[in-house]
């Protein structure tokens, strides 16, 4: 379903960013055409608002939308993860992309994740990283002032600041080991989407072997490019070289 945050959207326009676009106006036009079911249209607008530069969940989740009915899976896969990378916890880009892949050709399972995994996971997505780096310094602050006072404090109230210190560095330890991963993952990791309706993954750069076979809306881990060509792996671990025109990065 489409989202509609115009008055949040124009706000954020003009507090944050200085174009000389009519980027609201082309979200308003988007929103009219796909009230209307002009799919096309309101595709074309929300992405001129994307190459104009603006980065928001909302536009991106109605982008796909829009590309979702015009039953181009591949682009409404691309345009959900986007959303999700700016807003991981939105129930409704989850519930999108969760109802993508299930209907896709190519329904790959994602590696089961035990019970610590799933725990770092939900802390992982809790805040962006900015914020998360604001919360580990605000919480080493925190935990030294503890421990200094703990060296003018006798009694009971000397073995509360050093339970409090203690459960403040687990914390801290959580936080600050999430956005170091948030931070190697921007660097290092990136992903991307088949946007073909077919493609064959190959053992090498116009390599003549064919590995495996996938379809539109399939998401892949980049693991290296060279040239015309992506090393890329699927969640079982398969991987092979497909040609970078096929794949939409994430």
């Amino acid at each position: 379903m489409k989202k509609s945050l115009f008055a949040v959207f124009f706000g954020l326009t003009l507090c944050q960013i200085s174009f000389s676009a009519p980027v609201n106006v082309w979200f308003e036009k988007a929103n009219t055409f796909y009230s209307e079911q002009k799919f096309d249209s309101a595709a074309h607008y929300y992405e001129k608002i994307i190459e104009s530069g603006y980065q928001s969940s909302t536009v991106y989740f109605n982008c796909g939308n829009a590309w979702y009915r015009l039953k181009k899976p591949g682009l409404a896969r691309l345009y959900y993860e986007k959303a999700s990378l700016l807003d991981p916890l939105d129930d409704d880009i989850r519930n999108n992309i969760r109802f993508l892949n299930s209907n896709i050709v190519d329904r790959i399972p994602e590696p089961e994740q035990s019970l610590m995994g799933m725990i770092f996971s939900q802390i992982h997505h809790l805040f962006p990283l900015s914020v998360q780096l604001w919360i580990f310094f605000g919480l080493l602050l925190t935990i030294s002032i503890f421990l200094s006072t703990v060296l003018f404090v006798n009694g009971n109230g000397k073995l509360w600041l050093v339970y409090g210190s203690i459960l403040l560095s687990l914390i801290a330890l959580a936080i600050g080991s999430s956005a170091a991963y948030k931070i190697y993952e921007k660097e290092n990791i990136a992903y991307a989407v088949l946007l073909t309706s077919i493609a064959d993954a190959k053992n090498e750069p116009d390599g003549a072997k064919v590995l495996f076979t996938v379809h539109e809306g399939v998401k892949f881990r980049i693991r290296k490019t060279e040239d015309k060509w992506s090393l890329v792996s699927l969640p079982n671990g398969v991987s092979g070289w497909v040609k970078n025109t096929d794949l939409g990065k994430i």
